[in-house]
């Protein structure tokens, strides 16, 4: 199963490099956050408003040894810039909007942990969220830029249920990681075309 997961999260992001007539990405980075990395494309500003689409493998769970493998999230937004603080050598902008958000994760525990049995589950499923975020682009004039934002997913989690082992009767949840990592910072360097 994890096969084809890495050939679909791969093919997603050819399909996000290779140019397109209607998605021209202006500015590809490396995404760095608790939450995840991965890579980030952003389309040029008109009229004070940018598309992004981040693709990112999920780690939680990973560093603290509650799961074997990673999930993987897309998120597709569009950003409207409502600041900005021009300088000499470089500039600030303020943003912010909604997106969507989907991906094969793992979600927080329902016991938080504390018995054994949710410490031990492997509860990974497919996420779907609307998505809201807010961030500060750092443009430093040449080639390079820098990103910093926050995300918030209010959305559901659809796994296998743990008593019976299958989807034949699948859980379906809010998903909690969406809100608990809401103050995660997510930090983008971005590269020009």
């Amino acid at each position: 199963m994890y096969r084809k997961l890495n050939i679909l999260f791969t093919a997603l992001l050819f399909a996000l490099t290779v140019p397109c007539p209607w998605i021209k990405a202006q500015e590809v980075g490396l995404f760095n956050s608790p939450k995840g990395i991965g890579l980030a494309f952003h389309t040029s500003e008109k009229d004070g408003v940018f598309h992004s689409a981040t693709a990112f493998v999920d780690i939680y769970g990973v560093a603290t040894s509650r799961c074997s493998y990673p999930g993987y999230k897309v998120n597709l937004s569009r950003q409207y810039i409502f600041s900005r603080a021009p300088r000499d050598a470089w500039s600030m902008s303020f943003y912010a909007g909604p997106g969507i958000s989907a991906g094969y994760v793992r979600d927080h525990d329902k016991g938080r942990g504390w018995d054994l049995s949710s410490l031990m589950s492997d509860n990974q499923g497919l996420m779907f969220a609307l998505s809201g975020s807010a961030g500060c682009r750092f443009d430093f004039g040449s080639k390079v830029a820098l990103d910093l934002s926050f995300t918030a997913e209010a959305g559901v989690h659809i796994r296998r249920n743990e008593k019976e082992k299958g989807y034949s009767a699948a859980n379906l949840s809010i998903y909690n990681n969406g809100l608990i990592q809401i103050f995660y910072p997510q930090l983008t360097f971005l590269f020009k075309l």
